[in-house]
């Protein structure tokens, strides 16, 4: 059996005639196109040049005739699929409609239509805070009132909210979203800002409030830096010496407060490992443990887990954590005197009493008397 290659142009055809019976059941229009590429080919095979394809709207016509089936319609053709934007768009076109017909619910709109450039302004302050938390330094109070404060000493941050601001009112004004693709991230957008706008002036009231009850520092600060640290840099260990410039094995400092002075920031997952430098190549402080007590991060110099060990596993980086090393074998000692040692106070009771001048000083017990000259 010898079979005739279909040519594009009479699948093109096939598939157009298949369009104007759409609107009969699938299995009716197989069989009314069953063959058709096939024999066209033939046709095409045997005519060669002198071969014209049919027009597919009067061909289609002609089948329905051959088989007795009803014209095409516009009551017949199938209904366009609507997407789930168009039904959403439609819904709330509807609900738009119903709120206008009420008076109360149109004076409601005319007025936030009023209000529209407040809100263009409002959305470019919301896009210059997201902008601001994902790519720019932070002070360290959070949130809004972060990026409120760093316009006093960041011209950067001007830019970018001058920036944000003119992209939000070109985008109210309909421009500035030529294409599709560009008009559906402004709607992502802009619904994302409607749910970011109660979260963020919580939290700029928070941060307000907690600014007026002193709890904490308005003033910017570039970097936020856990723990104890020394002109920005973070202080992983502390090695002490005594006035001979011996090293001091072991030693506990404490805050005028009395409180542990500690370097570590924070934990991982509970287990006692500094996870400002747990997993960064370099070693990495761990507290000693003190059976009964709470781990104590305030003896130093503190053990370390050795550079490029770490394994993931924070219980066993901690067994196998090693004494450190101190930085010099020997100081230079302190100059004599510069220490003052405070002598112990005596018995005040047992103190001999003042005594005039020319007077006799008490004996002294077990001192022998010495006769007069």
């Amino acid at each position: 059996m010898i079979t005739t290659p279909v040519r594009d142009d009479i699948h093109a055809f096939a598939s157009a005639v298949r369009a104007h019976l759409d609107d009969l059941p699938t299995d009716e229009v197989d069989d009314l196109l069953d063959g058709l590429e096939a024999d066209l080919s033939d046709q095409a095979a045997e005519a060669g040049a002198d071969f014209e394809i049919p027009d597919a709207a009067t061909y289609a016509a002609e089948l329905r005739a051959a088989a007795g089936l009803p014209e095409r319609t516009a009551s017949n053709r199938p209904r366009k699929r609507l997407t789930v934007i168009d039904d959403v768009r439609n819904g709330w076109r509807e609900v738009g409609a119903a709120v206008r017909n009420n008076p109360v619910g149109g004076w409601i709109l005319d007025l936030l239509s009023s209000l529209r450039p407040v809100w263009w302004v409002l959305r470019g302050c919301v896009f210059y805070v997201w902008v601001f938390l994902a790519l720019m330094p932070k002070p360290g109070t959070g949130g809004i009132l972060d990026s409120l404060l760093s316009l006093s000493y960041n011209a950067l941050s001007w830019v970018v909210l001058a920036t944000c601001l003119v992209v939000s009112v070109q985008w109210g004004r309909g421009r500035w979203a030529p294409l599709r693709w560009m008009r559906a991230i402004r709607t992502v957008l802009t619904v994302l800002a409607v749910i970011a706008v109660p979260v963020l002036t919580a939290s700029f009231s928070s941060a307000l409030t907690q600014v007026y009850a002193g709890r904490i520092d308005p003033a910017p600060a570039l970097y936020d830096t856990p723990g104890l640290s020394s002109d920005g840099v973070r202080i992983r260990n502390i090695f002490a010496f005594d006035a001979e410039g011996n090293p001091i094995d072991a030693v506990q400092l404490f805050d005028q407060d009395g409180n542990a002075l500690t370097t570590v920031g924070r934990e991982v997952d509970g287990v006692q490992v500094d996870s400002y430098f747990y997993g960064g190549g370099g070693p990495v402080p761990v507290p000693y443990v003190i059976p009964g007590r709470s781990d104590a991060w305030n003896v130093f110099p503190l053990r370390e887990i050795p550079a490029g060990a770490s394994t993931w596993d924070s219980l066993a980086d901690v067994a196998n954590a090693t004494t450190s090393d101190f930085p010099f074998a020997r100081v230079q000692p302190l100059p004599a005197g510069t220490v003052a040692v405070p002598e112990p106070a005596g018995d005040q009771s047992a103190s001999p009493a003042p005594t005039a001048p020319g007077a006799e000083s008490p004996a002294t017990p077990g001192a022998e008397a010495t006769p007069a000259g």
